[in-house]
C-alpha cells in the first residue's frame, strides 16, 4: 500500500469533513394526514472516519499536527465542530445520555466536576486563622 504524504489541501479537507448539520428534521405524512416532524441526529464525524477517508491512520493525522501548525489549528476547528454536533444531539435528545456523557470524556477531552475520592483524601487541611486587634 502506497504511504500518503501531508499535503496542505488536507486542512480544507477536514474542515469540510467536520462541516455539516448536527441534525435532519424530516416530514413525515400519518396514516390519518396528519404531518409530524422527524428529527434524526447526523452521523457524528469522527478523526478515525477522516483518516480512513484519506487513507491513512489516526495516529498519521496526530504526527501531521505535530509537524504543521496549519494542520494543528485546522484539526482543532474541527475538534470545535465535532463538540458542537455532540452538544446539539445530546441537549435534544437525540444521543442517549450514556453514550454523550463517555464520548464528551473520551473525544473531548470533559471532565466531570466530581473530586475523586483520591483527591480527596490526599489534599491536606487548610488552617485560617486571624488576631484581633484589641483597643486599648
Amino acid at each position: 500500500m502506497k504511504k500518503i504524504s501531508y499535503r496542505s489541501s488536507f486542512c480544507e479537507e477536514v474542515l469540510h469533513f467536520f462541516e455539516g448539520a448536527a441534525f435532519h428534521v424530516t416530514e413525515v405524512q400519518k396514516k390519518d394526514g396528519a404531518i409530524t416532524l422527524l428529527e434524526t441526529a447526523a452521523e457524528l464525524p469522527t478523526f478515525a472516519a477522516f483518516a480512513k477517508k484519506i487513507g491513512v491512520t489516526c495516529k498519521e493525522l496526530q504526527y501531521w499536527e505535530e509537524q504543521h501548525p496549519a494542520f494543528k489549528y485546522a484539526c482543532e476547528q474541527a475538534r470545535d465542530r465535532q463538540a458542537n454536533i455532540l452538544i446539539q444531539n445530546s441537549l435534544r435528545g437525540n444521543y442517549a445520555a450514556s453514550f454523550a456523557i463517555f464520548t464528551a470524556k473520551n473525544l473531548l477531552g470533559w471532565k466531570d466536576g466530581k473530586e475523586s475520592k483520591e483527591n480527596v483524601q490526599n489534599a491536606e487541611a487548610v488552617v485560617v486563622s486571624w488576631e484581633q486587634e484589641h483597643a486599648e
